[in-house]
């Protein structure tokens, strides 16, 4: 399947995996998890059964024979037989470091976009995002510069709005996020009377708007409103912290960290066991996100975000990054790792 050797005997199931990098796709992902995907092997669905399957032996092929990862169960598959292409095993013990780096070597982190701009943001947020957006998602094909307005989309939108939306054209990424900023932005009302509603959450069950029109005649950066449960009679409507411009660098912020491919999160620590971090750590000035909820202050460092979540005498810190070898120092630090992906 994929890369992956798959041997089904009498009493046993063996796997035997390529070491590498790759997240998401396959092979050894983290001290407990590996990823198998490829063409369809209907004949071997009934292995990867959770509760009634054979033991399944893990291996990784190295240079000098095959290195023994431990039994393993599986956590997730493809429903029907006919269109089993993937699946997804848990290790019961947990790689020790020097075996995960062995077999899924950390790769040189090669450039990482820095933090100038962060230089920006109390006094040029629109150069903020742009500069934030240009250095940490890689260019692609850019979307076509000339697409049609259709009649529903305004044509007199904020600053800010126009220069996510130029950007997209340059890096599309930031028109995937989970939570997405629509392309086409749509009129509404509500209790507090017209918005345009600019962001939707993935579930739809909150929306972002801006009032539409405008309250005054020629604003530049309007109010943010979050609609809860929109499609109510009446929703809850809260203002955010931060006007349009510096919403939508907090907002892609929060977004680019949800859809990093490597992410670490600490269980709860001493507040006080964060001290070293704060001489790599640069405080971006914003409000949190999100502060009904979750109000985590944001931090970055080359080619890394981070925010934190703590009081006076505990903290979680959650991290994402470009580069896997980016988060790896982390390590030195000694933290209790719900999840680290480096």
């Amino acid at each position: 399947m994929g890369p992956a050797l798959i041997g089904a005997g009498a009493d046993a199931t063996v796997v035997i995996v390529e070491p590498g990098d790759n997240p998401g796709i396959n092979g050894v992902q983290d001290s407990t998890e590996v990823l198998l995907r490829g063409d369809a092997v209907p004949a071997l669905h009934s292995r990867f059964d959770f509760w009634d399957a054979l033991p399944i032996h893990l291996f990784a092929r190295l240079d000098r024979g095959c290195l023994p990862l431990g039994t393993a169960r599986c956590r997730g598959r493809s429903s029907a037989p006919a269109d089993f292409d993937h699946a997804s095993l848990e290790l019961d013990q947990p790689l020790a470091r020097e075996m995960l780096d062995a077999v899924r070597p950390v790769p040189a982190p090669g450039p990482v976009p820095g933090v100038d701009w962060v230089d920006h943001v109390e006094t040029d947020p629109i150069r903020a995002l742009e500069s934030f957006v240009l250095g940490w998602f890689p260019a692609e094909e850019a979307e076509p510069a000339g697409e049609e307005r259709t009649e529903s989309e305004p044509d007199d939108l904020p600053e800010a709005l126009v220069a996510f939306h130029r950007l997209a054209r340059l890096r599309p990424a930031i028109h995937q996020f989970r939570n997405s900023v629509l392309k086409q932005p749509r009129r509404t009302s509500g209790p507090l009377g017209g918005r345009l509603v600019f962001a939707v959450e993935s579930e739809r069950t909150r929306d972002w708007s801006i009032p539409w029109p405008p309250q005054e005649l020629g604003e530049a950066d309007p109010r943010v409103w979050l609609t809860e449960d929109p499609f109510l009679a009446d929703p809850e409507t809260i203002l955010e912290e931060e006007p349009l411009s510096r919403f939508l660098l907090q907002y892609t912020l929060n977004e680019a960290m949800n859809a990093a491919l490597y992410q670490a999160r600490t269980y709860c620590v001493p507040t006080q066991r964060l001290d070293p971090l704060w001489s790599m750590l640069r405080p971006a000035p914003l409000s949190p996100f999100l502060p009904t909820y979750e109000a985590d202050k944001l931090y970055v460092a080359p080619g890394l975000l981070t925010t934190v979540s703590s009081d006076e005498n505990e903290a979680v810190v959650t991290f994402a990054a470009l580069h896997r070898a980016t988060l790896t120092p982390l390590l030195e630090h000694g933290f209790r790792w719900f999840r680290f992906d480096g």
